[in-house]
């Protein structure tokens, strides 16, 4: 009895031991083609989601799978790849609001695809390059778009092609209050206020006084848009005053309403225009400023046109000979501010107004003292944003260029933006864009205080430190 019961248990365990390999086998087959359910896995429950594998073990006795094509799989669709753009690290961009928890999916592992063609210099990303006015691609576009979306800023609206374009940086050689921006903002229209796009204080979000970038009815921002190298102020002012003088009341008053139309100024608005304009056009001397400036641009191309009305009897000749060197300037003039975005990055001035007020001297000891770093991580950011923001517009990387370099013909010219890192800016637009380390995006930086030589006004005194 004994003995019968152990042969039989001794045959029981051979036959499990024999079995068991080939139900696990079997188990585990099965389980490795099951479908995997996406939602098994809840996260926090720390428990890994299978995947389909390309080989699965074959059980014994079970068929051979049909083997795996040879050729060279496609790779799934995608965008080709043309621009330095397309090998950019994705800009994050905030996920749409009310959005449910991303679930992870099961992937298959991507067979080896035919190696890319390896891009040419020009266009590959790690050949630094200098994109002035070098037209966007798509994929440029879309990163630019990302990006504005990520800091909150709406894109300005796109304008007609512009043979050259510019950003040109600033600094306001004063503390500008709160309520001293939120005023150049309301007062952004037409002639009103200072014409710049964008001011850039230290703290808190830019202000954009004029949020159309290039747009061609604004008052001038610099001496270079002002034109005063093709027509310097003295003899230009004259020529102003004499197309006044030649015109008649009547095309005078015709004159003032063209140059104010459509801007959306107020009638008080337009009331005290009409005055100050008619004001400097009647002094002997004196600034004359944009409307005044608008309305003789008015007389002038109805004269050019062959209107004779709008001179005063026996003043045609006059006219005339003011009115054809005028129409030259009045053309460059208006191709360079409508090409033009003007940014004022918030910078401290002098340190009293009854001393001396030239903050280009190193040696004025009235010059206030710079923070240290002279301007924030915020200003550098939104010169960034609005760098982008007007290539965008343009369709074109602008040229980023000085205040300084750009009145270098002017006596009286400025200096501004003191200290201002443009080396910096350079390296994060090409981070943010994806571009080679080196790329530029407008001047060649040089460094110093002196005119005609630099055009990044620095002192190691002034400006806490080195150039860069």
């Amino acid at each position: 009895m004994s003995k019968f019961i152990f042969g039989s248990r001794r045959i029981l365990t051979l036959a499990i031991l024999f079995l068991v390999p080939i139900v696990a086998t079997i188990s585990i087959y099965s389980r490795s083609n099951a479908a995997p359910n996406p939602l098994a896995q809840t996260p926090g429950t720390g428990i890994a989601q299978r995947t389909t594998i390309a080989n699965p073990i074959t059980p014994i006795g079970a068929p051979l799978p049909t083997p795996l094509p040879t050729s060279t799989p496609q790779l799934p669709t995608a965008t080709p790849l043309t621009t330095p753009s397309d090998y950019q690290l994705p800009i994050p961009v905030p996920p749409p609001k009310n959005s449910l928890p991303s679930v992870t999916q099961p992937t298959t592992p991507t067979p080896t695809a035919t190696p890319l063609p390896t891009p040419t210099p020009t266009t590959s990303p790690l050949a630094p390059a200098n994109y002035t006015n070098r037209a966007l691609t798509a994929a440029e576009r879309d990163r630019i778009t990302a990006y504005l979306r990520s800091r909150s800023l709406s894109p300005s609206a796109p304008v007609s092609a512009l043979a050259d374009t510019r950003f040109i940086l600033h600094d306001t050689s004063v503390v500008m209050a709160p309520s001293t921006l939120d005023r150049e903002r309301r007062l952004g229209r037409g002639p009103l206020g200072l014409g710049v796009n964008a001011f850039l204080p230290r703290e808190n979000t830019a202000v954009l006084a004029r949020p159309n970038f290039y747009e061609p009815r604004r008052p001038t921002t610099t001496e270079f848009e002002k034109a005063s190298d093709i027509l310097a102020k003295p003899e230009r002012e004259r020529l102003l005053r004499q197309v006044w003088r030649s015109t008649n009341p009547n095309a005078q008053r015709q004159a003032l309403d063209a140059a104010l139309a459509n801007l959306g100024l107020s009638a008080g608005e337009i009331a005290s225009e009409h005055k100050e304009a008619r004001g400097k056009l009647t002094a002997a001397s004196g600034r004359i400023y944009t409307t005044a400036t608008w309305s003789v641009e008015s007389i002038c191309t109805r004269f050019n046109s062959g209107d004779r009305s709008v001179a005063n009897p026996g003043q045609e000749a006059s006219l005339s000979s003011a009115c054809a060197p005028l129409s030259n300037y009045f053309n460059i003039r208006n191709t360079r501010v409508k090409s033009t975005v003007a940014a004022e990055i918030v910078q401290v001035g002098v340190r009293s107004e009854r001393g001396n007020q030239n903050t280009c001297s190193v040696s004025n000891p009235n010059i206030a003292t710079l923070p240290n770093p002279p301007y924030s991580d915020n200003q550098y950011n939104y010169a960034l944003a609005l760098y982008l923001r007007s290539a965008l517009a343009a369709g074109k990387f602008p040229q980023v260029t000085t205040h300084f370099l750009l009145d270098t013909f002017d006596s009286e010219g400025h200096c501004d933006p003191r200290c201002f890192n443009v080396t910096k800016l350079y390296k994060s637009i090409a981070n943010t864009m994806g571009h080679a380390p080196g790329s530029s995006y407008g001047i060649t930086p040089s460094y110093g205080t002196r005119t005609g030589t630099n055009n990044v006004w620095w002192d190691d005194r002034i400006c806490h430190g080195s150039a860069p």
